[in-house]
C-alpha cells in the first residue's frame, strides 16, 4: 500500500494535467501545484447562517468543540477552522482491507466516515471489527471500525466508523451544524461568487446549475434573504438535498426547480437582473485529492457544456444585469476561453468585481481584461484551485 500522494511516476496524477501545468507555469511551479492539491487547506471554511446566527456564536461552539477557529479577514459570513494533522497513521497488516471509490477515499483522508455508498469491495470481515480502507489506486487512507459485513457490504448508513486519518476536519454533520442549519461548508472562492454577483433586494437570481446549493443560499444569506432565487437542476436527488438544507437554514427567498435550465429556458420565457452559472467542470482545482486521471479530451468536452450554460444566461439577462461564472479547475480552456467566447459570441462584456479577491486571470491572447477575471490558485492561496468572472450584457 502506498501513501496518498500525487504522482506522476506512480500514476497517481494525470500526464496530460501534468504537461499543462508545465508548459504554462514551468516544471518548478507544477510541481508546487501538485503537491498542494495533495494536501487539505490549512484552515477549513465555513459560512455561518447569518440570517439566523451570529457569526461570533458560531465560532464559539466550534471553539466549545475544541476546534481552533477565527473568523474570515474579507468575507463576513466565512469561518476559518483550522485543520488538525497531518497524523500517523498506524499500519496494520493484518486488519482486512475495504476497497472505496474515489469521492469516499478523498473524504476519508480529512477524517469523514465511510458510507455504504463509496464502498468498492470488501473481504471477508463481521462489525466491529479493525479495518483499513484504501483508494482504487491502493492508497491507505483510513482505518476504522466496521459498522457492516462482508454480507451487506453497500448498507445503508455508516459502513466504517473512522478512526485514524491524515487528516481532521470538523463534520458538520455530526457536530449537529446541518440539522440546525447554523452552519455550511463552503469554500472561500465559492462564497466569493456571491460577492461578486451583489445582490441586492428585489433582485431576480437564477441559478441555472444550483445543487446542492452552495451558491443559491449564500446568495440568499449576504442578501438578508431579500431577493427572489431561482434554482434549477436537473438531479432529483440533489435538489432534494438541498431542500433540506434550505429548510435548516430557515431561507425563504429560494424556489428550486428540478428541470434542465437550458432545455428549459428554451421553451419558457424568463428574465433576471442577475445569474449563477456554476457548471460541471474537470475538477481539478479540488484538493485534497488522492488521484487525478483526468485527460486532455475530458477538458476539451467539458467546454461545450459550459458554453451552454452562459449561452442561456445570456438569453435571460436584462440589459445591465450580472452574470457571475466560476469553475473549481485551474484549466484555461474552462476560464477565459470559455469568457472569450461569451464575449465574442454572446455580446457580453466582463466587469471588474467591486471587491477583489485572490489574482487576475491568465492570459490566453484574446485580449481579455485579465483584472475582472479572478483566480484561486492552491500553491498560492490555502483555497481550492477555482476561477470567478463577472460578465454584464
Amino acid at each position: 500500500m502506498k501513501i496518498p500522494h500525487l504522482d506522476l511516476a506512480s500514476g497517481t496524477f494525470s500526464k496530460d494535467l501534468w504537461y499543462r501545468f508545465c508548459s504554462r507555469y514551468g516544471e518548478s511551479r507544477a510541481q508546487k501545484l501538485v503537491d498542494s492539491l495533495s494536501k487539505p487547506v490549512n484552515n477549513f471554511a465555513v459560512r455561518a447562517t447569518t440570517t439566523k446566527i451570529s457569526r461570533e456564536e458560531v465560532i464559539a461552539k466550534f471553539e466549545a468543540l475544541e476546534w481552533k477557529s477565527a473568523p474570515h479577514e474579507i468575507l463576513d459570513e466565512i469561518i476559518k477552522v483550522k485543520t488538525k494533522g497531518r497524523n500517523i497513521i498506524p499500519y496494520l497488516p493484518d486488519a482486512p482491507r475495504i476497497v472505496t471509490d474515489k469521492i469516499a477515499a478523498e473524504s476519508i483522508f480529512v477524517g469523514s466516515d465511510l458510507f455504504g455508498v463509496g464502498v468498492i469491495r470488501v473481504p471477508k470481515l463481521i462489525e466491529e471489527d479493525v479495518v483499513t480502507l484504501i483508494s482504487q489506486k491502493d492508497q491507505i487512507v483510513a482505518n476504522g471500525i466496521s459498522k457492516t459485513n462482508s454480507k451487506n457490504p453497500k448498507c445503508k448508513g455508516i459502513a466504517v466508523q473512522t478512526t485514524d486519518s491524515f487528516y481532521e476536519v470538523p463534520s458538520l454533520r455530526n457536530l449537529g451544524f446541518i440539522d440546525s442549519g447554523d452552519a455550511f461548508s463552503q469554500s472561500i472562492p465559492a462564497a466569493y461568487v456571491a460577492h461578486v454577483l451583489d445582490p441586492k433586494k428585489g433582485d431576480k437570481i437564477v441559478d441555472l446549475c444550483a445543487a446542492p446549493g452552495g451558491k443559491s443560499t449564500s446568495t440568499a444569506i449576504i442578501s438578508n434573504d431579500e431577493v427572489d432565487i431561482i434554482a434549477f437542476d436537473r438531479s432529483r436527488r440533489r435538489l432534494e438535498r438541498m431542500a433540506i438544507a434550505i429548510k435548516n437554514q430557515k431561507l425563504k427567498s429560494i424556489q428550486i426547480i428540478n428541470e434542465d435550465s437550458i432545455e428549459y429556458i428554451k421553451h419558457h420565457t424568463i428574465k433576471a437582473d442577475k445569474v449563477i452559472v456554476d457548471p460541471s467542470c474537470s475538477a481539478v482545482g479540488v484538493r485534497p485529492k488522492i488521484y487525478d486521471e483526468t485527460k486532455e479530451s475530458d477538458i476539451v468536452n467539458t467546454t461545450n457544456y459550459q458554453k451552454s450554460f452562459l449561452w442561456a444566461a445570456a438569453k435571460i439577462i436584462r440589459k445591465g444585469g450580472i452574470i457571475t461564472y466560476s469553475t473549481c479547475t485551474l484549466e484555461p480552456d474552462e476560464n477565459e476561453k470559455v469568457i472569450a467566447y461569451a464575449l465574442n459570441e454572446l455580446g457580453l462584456k466582463l466587469v471588474q468585481p467591486n471587491l477583489l479577491m485572490g489574482t487576475c486571470g491568465e492570459d490566453t491572447g484574446d485580449g481579455l481584461d485579465l483584472e475582472c477575471m479572478r483566480r484561486f490558485y492552491p500553491d498560492t492561496f490555502d483555497t481550492p484551485g477555482f476561477f470567478v468572472a463577472k460578465l454584464t450584457k
